[in-house]
């Protein structure tokens, strides 16, 4: 990059007309704001890194999703199944095969957002969890079989995948099993952990 080209940059996120996309709340940007983007980063990598040292997370990816598959085997007493498995990520003590989707929400987050698209359906139920994105907890756990994620998601040409709303978890009126309960249990035990 040029000088010139890293003006701009400088330029355009000085502006004062330019919002952040996530409002921080000021107890955190406070203390986060006084570090450099590459602090952020290499504090990032450590916590991700004591995630897997705890075992409680097994990628690099944002550990929500590893979390909710360490949850979910808490509650269904499973064995997680390897990473490279596609259609589902443990098995519960009963040996049905468990498919885990799991969304952060936050209290601006559309009702037509959804969960990752979901491939391949070599699984007996699909767990799809809300967790407050803001209060750290999870908001809703519904239990759907296979046949209930085919018969009430919708088909993304472009993702190849069958995808469900967060409304579709969320509402009163929502099908499947409400394991919520359970959930927040096994995430509050979670959470809570030290090492």
């Amino acid at each position: 990059m040029t000088d010139g080209q890293a003006e701009l940059v400088r330029q355009h996120f000085a502006r004062s007309d330019v919002q952040s996309p996530i409002a921080i709340p000021t107890d955190v940007s406070d203390e986060l704001a006084q570090i450099t983007v590459g602090q952020l980063l290499r504090r990032y990598a450590d916590i991700l890194a004591e995630l897997r040292h705890r075992g409680l997370v097994r990628t690099n990816n944002a550990p929500i999703g590893d979390l909710a598959e360490y949850c979910a085997a808490i509650v269904y007493d499973g064995l997680l199944a390897p990473n490279s498995e596609k259609s589902y990520d443990l098995v519960a003590d009963d040996g049905r095969k468990v498919q885990v989707k799991v969304r952060a929400i936050r209290s601006d987050t559309s009702p037509s957002a959804v969960f990752s698209p979901i491939r391949s359906f070599g699984f007996d139920v699909c767990i799809f969890l809300l967790v407050d994105g803001d209060n750290d907890g999870v908001i809703a756990a519904r239990e759907w079989t296979a046949s209930e994620v085919q018969e009430a998601g919708k088909h993304r040409a472009h993702t190849n995948g069958v995808v469900v709303r967060v409304d579709q978890v969320r509402s009163a009126s929502a099908r499947g099993l409400d394991r919520v309960s359970e959930f927040q249990r096994a995430w509050q035990e979670l959470t809570e952990q030290t090492r």
